[in-house]
C-alpha cells in the first residue's frame, strides 16, 4: 500500500472545539451542547442547497480529568432529504431515548437542527460524579458509508433504559466504544474533537420550568 493510501486511511488528529457540559441537579443527568456548523463546509452545503440527501453524525464520550478511559457516551444522528412538492427539507433527528423529525425550508433551519447539539443526554449520575471535573472526545462525520454501523448507533441510543446512554456496567460498553473510538468508517468529511477539562455548568430543571 502506499503512503498516500495509508495517510488517507488514517482518522484525523484531533481538534480542541469549545462545549459546555451542563449537570441537572435536580434529574441527576449531564447534557453536552456543542455546535459544528464549521464541519458542514461550502461543500456540504452545496450539496444541501442542491437537494442531495446527507446525513451529520455526531458521537462522543465523556472521560475525567486526566484519564482517558470513557465513563459514558451519547450519539446524535440527522438524516436530512429534501422534499420537491413541499420545496422544505425533512429532518429525521436521533438522540438517546428519543426520535425526532422536523420540517424546514432554510439550510439556516438544517443548520441549527444538525450542526448543534442541545442538552443532549451525556450520562447520569450512576455514571459520572457530579463533582468531577470532565471532558469529551468525540468525532462528527459527514455522510458515513456504513449504514449497517449507523443502525446500530440508532438502535442503541432506542434501546429500553433509564438514559439511553451507554456506562461501564452495560455488557454492550465496550463494543459500543469501540463504535465511537474508531472510525465509523469512511465518511466524506470527518472531524475529531476533544474539549477543555472542566467541572460542569449546573442548573436546576425544575427552577427553568417555572419561570414563565
Amino acid at each position: 500500500m502506499s503512503r498516500a493510501a495509508t495517510a488517507q486511511a488514517e482518522p484525523p488528529a484531533p481538534v480542541q472545539r469549545e462545549a459546555e457540559l451542563t449537570w441537572d441537579t435536580d434529574r441527576g443527568l449531564l447534557y453536552l451542547d456543542i455546535a459544528f456548523r464549521d464541519v458542514l463546509d461550502a461543500n456540504i452545503r452545496g450539496k444541501l442547497s442542491r437537494g442531495l440527501p446527507t446525513t451529520v453524525v455526531l458521537t462522543a464520550t465523556v472521560q475525567r480529568a486526566g484519564s482517558n478511559e470513557p465513563i459514558s457516551t451519547t450519539t446524535q444522528t440527522c438524516r436530512i432529504t429534501w422534499h420537491v412538492w413541499e420545496e422544505a427539507y425533512y429532518l429525521e433527528i436521533v438522540r438517546p431515548g428519543a426520535t425526532q423529525t422536523r420540517w424546514t425550508t432554510t439550510l439556516e433551519g438544517v443548520l441549527r437542527r444538525c450542526a448543534e447539539a442541545h442538552r443532549l443526554l451525556a450520562g447520569d449520575a450512576t455514571q459520572v460524579s457530579p463533582a468531577a471535573a470532565l471532558y469529551a472526545r468525540g468525532s462528527i462525520q459527514i455522510n458515513p458509508v456504513s449504514p449497517e454501523v449507523l443502525q446500530k448507533l440508532q438502535r442503541w441510543v432506542m434501546r429500553p433504559s433509564s438514559t439511553g446512554t451507554a456506562a461501564p456496567g452495560d455488557a454492550l460498553f465496550s463494543t459500543f466504544t469501540g463504535l465511537f473510538l474508531q472510525r465509523i468508517g469512511d465518511a466524506e468529511r470527518e472531524v475529531r474533537f476533544f474539549t477543555r477539562p472542566k467541572l460542569p455548568v449546573r442548573f436546576s430543571s425544575k427552577q427553568e420550568e417555572k419561570r414563565p
